[in-house]
């Protein structure tokens, strides 16, 4: 296990590594890493230990900003604008969904009304 060391934030639950084995399971460099850093792309915390470190949703991310860098020639201000977009997107799905279900709730319960106006109306009509 020495391999791969991790540790807990201090005022935080979720497992942290350290940036050198984020630059390796990430497959960048530490520097890559300081620089998205500076660019505020990631933000990395530090450990009990002393030693700065990034979870593991930075580590996907890191990998997400790596292939846009090297794969499709982004600078961090674009990458940047990218991510923020990502993110505003899922935000904006995730509201969709929401409203999708209280339409959903709001339809079931009018059904339900119509259905008791409906028995209303035939006992009336008996």
């Amino acid at each position: 296990m020495k391999k791969y060391p991790i540790a807990l934030y201090c005022d935080h639950q979720e497992i942290h590594f350290e940036c050198r084995v984020v630059a390796r399971l990430a497959r960048v460099s530490e520097a890559f890493i300081f620089k998205c850093e500076k660019e505020n792309l990631v933000t990395t915390r530090m450990m009990l230990h002393g030693e700065k470190g990034l979870c593991f949703a930075d580590v996907y991310k890191l990998k997400m900003i790596r292939h846009l860098h090297e794969d499709m020639g982004l600078n961090l201000e674009a990458i940047d604008f990218v991510l923020r977009y990502q993110h505003q997107i899922k935000r904006l799905n995730h509201k969709l969904d929401q409203m999708k279900e209280r339409i959903r709730q709001k339809e079931k319960a009018h059904q339900t009304e119509i259905l008791s106006l409906y028995r209303q109306l035939e006992n009336l009509m008996e």
